[in-house]
């Protein structure tokens, strides 16, 4: 039952459920998407730039620094998108019509952009999942399977593999300027373009259930099942796998430190990767979702894209806190610039 607010200075008036289920999800959207996703990218780049400042330090000669150095440079190319698609959210509490104008600039121009770095950074995460897993299960096989050269290729071929599917999603929309004849001023505007209006079933089709299943379902599963076979290697048997760790001459795998740190940058990137599969998988499976939902699901799809940027910018932290390598590195650097400042 709706409730009944009386006040002295107004007329009874009378606030639906649903209406204030609206304002809540237009607040909590409004926070998303103006504050919290920004906070986030802004942290996102600094903490990226540390950590390709830093890993470049160690020469990237081993298959480890060299898929860390390229999962942060995907990840601050992410941090430095994602709040460019979102700044007229920003705009608009000051000019609504720049805000229309920026945000059909950005649908137009930057709609696909940091969904193929965050496509990537899953594929980097997959990656060093099955090289831990290796690592792991046949450490003296890693440092021939896993040489530095093929771990370029490899790279090389994430990034070229997630571009190619993701081209499609390029040509989606047509910018153009419409006059307003009662303000007198150009407005931005955009529209489906001729390819997205003559296959737009197939399309839809391609992008929620073929680029989902091969960018993350599929990525996200291979990731799962290595990390919980690599957990179990080092918890239950820890004894064995010491024994192997200890007689290997492969640098990667005699630190338990590292494969754990990697561990937790697998486990983090599943963690956040499970939501966003949850609802387009609902996406795929009842067509009712959206119209059912409402601005919920919005609400939903603003709260995965934090989730992502988040975890864009928590691998500074798994670093930090679990390799004591990295940590010193930092220190030196911190050192070496309050030298600088002092003199």
């Amino acid at each position: 039952m709706a409730q009944t607010y009386l006040n002295s200075s107004f007329p009874l008036t009378t606030i639906t459920p649903q209406a204030k289920q609206d304002w809540l999800t237009t607040v909590l959207d409004m926070f998303f998407n103006c504050v919290l996703l920004h906070c986030l990218s802004v942290s996102g780049v600094l903490v990226n730039i540390i950590n390709i400042v830093i890993l470049s330090k160690y020469g990237l000669r081993e298959t480890t620094s060299l898929l860390l150095f390229s999962l942060s440079v995907s990840d601050l190319f992410c941090s430095l998108l994602q709040p460019i698609r979102r700044l007229h959210c920003i705009v608009a509490q000051f000019d609504s019509q720049l805000a229309n104008n920026m945000r059909s600039f950005t649908v137009v121009y930057f709609f696909p952009m940091p969904d193929i770095f965050v496509s990537i950074s899953i594929l980097h995460t997959t990656v060093i999942a099955v090289e831990r897993l290796v690592a792991v299960c046949a450490p003296l096989r890693v440092s021939r399977i896993f040489t530095p050269r093929r771990v370029k290729w490899l790279l090389l071929f994430i990034y070229m593999y997630v571009i190619v599917l993701m081209a499609p999603t390029l040509f989606l929309f047509d910018f153009f300027w419409t006059l307003d004849p009662s303000t007198n001023r150009t407005n931005g505007d955009f529209a489906l373009t001729q390819f997205y209006k003559s296959s737009y079933d197939s399309m839809n089709q391609y992008m929620n259930m073929g680029l989902t299943n091969l960018l993350v379902t599929f990525t996200l599963g291979v990731t799962i099942v290595c990390s919980t076979v690599i957990g179990y290697k080092i918890t239950v048997g820890r004894k064995s796998t010491f024994v192997q760790l200890s007689s290997s001459v492969s640098k990667e795998v005699k630190d338990m430190k590292v494969i754990k740190m990697l561990l937790t940058v697998c486990v983090v990137n599943a963690c956040v990767s499970l939501p966003t599969v949850t609802i387009n998988l609902f996406l795929l499976y009842s067509n009712t979702l959206i119209q059912s939902s409402g601005k919920l699901y919005y609400l939903l799809r603003s709260f995965t894209i934090v989730l992502y940027q988040l975890n864009a910018s928590i691998n500074f932290i798994i670093y930090i806190s679990m390799s004591s390598k990295f940590a010193s590195t930092l220190n030196k650097l911190c050192h070496c610039k309050n030298k600088g400042y002092n003199n």
